[in-house]
């Protein structure tokens, strides 16, 4: 820098009354807490982006094995009532090995 330069500067920061340095300090403290802020949050967000599909296979995941087991229970009942249902008729009517075939009429 040329000597001219250094010597505005330096009889600027001379000039410079305190409420004016205390406005600069507080614009500069403001913009670097709003940069912190926005890069924090905008990090927080990130990392929430990337948790969203893990949390939904998860959630997915977790009513399939509910919803499964809840089929599950309900198919186990209906087998139940079938294997009963099954054992009744036999006793009203025992099965046999025995194929039962119609009879073939002639043509005429």
């Amino acid at each position: 820098m040329s000597p001219v330069t250094l010597l505005y500067y330096s009889q600027l920061q001379h000039n410079m009354s305190t409420a004016s340095k205390i406005t600069f300090a507080a614009s500069c403290a403001l913009a670097a807490g709003s940069f912190v802020f926005i890069n924090y949050s905008q990090n927080l967000e990130r990392e929430v982006k990337r948790q969203g599909p893990i949390k939904d296979a998860a959630r997915i995941e977790s009513k399939r094995q509910s919803d499964f087991s809840k089929k599950q229970l309900v198919n186990d009942a209906e087998h139940r009532e079938q294997q009963e249902l099954r054992d009744k008729l036999i006793k009203l009517q025992p099965l046999s090995d025995e194929i039962i075939r119609g009879e073939d009429k002639p043509s005429s």
